[in-house]
């Protein structure tokens, strides 16, 4: 098998209740190496509409670009063999009233009266959406190439 790499962003709500350091244990834990960290103080429309572009024709997409411009998010690329399927499972799924408990989202995320859901952390949901991803958040790596 060979290594893969996936971005694993760690979202406002994450960063804010001081999770960055729970999310990387789990992942060197798992024996994952840490490729790429960042702090992204407050990200930027571009990115958000190239991260969430099948998104930008939702009713719902400027609450979403509210939300991950709330506050810094980190950005993170994760390093193994299968780390895209093993970090998603990390994660739990979307929806923190449905994400096992154990996982970041099950333990840590959360749904609000008006319909919003604060789920801590996105992961790529496949290799190739990890290359694009990480192209958005880590442009200075030159991953096109």
């Amino acid at each position: 098998m060979s290594t893969e790499q996936t971005l694993i962003l760690v979202k406002p709500d994450g960063v804010a209740a001081g999770h960055i350091g729970d999310v990387i244990s789990r992942l060197e834990g798992k024996g994952y190496v840490i490729a790429g960290l960042k702090v992204v103080a407050k990200a930027t429309d571009a990115q958000l509409r190239q991260h969430y572009a099948d998104k930008v024709t939702k009713a719902y997409f400027p609450e979403l670009v509210d939300y991950m411009q709330s506050g810094p998010l980190v950005a993170i690329i994760a390093e193994g063999v299968n780390v895209v399927a093993a970090f998603r499972q990390i994660a739990g799924v979307t929806n923190p009233d449905e994400a096992a408990p154990g996982s970041i989202r099950g333990d840590y995320g959360r749904s609000w009266a008006d319909g919003a859901i604060r789920n801590v952390v996105h992961s790529s949901d496949s290799p190739e959406a990890a290359k694009h991803e990480m192209q958005i958040w880590f442009p200075e790596l030159n991953l096109n190439s």
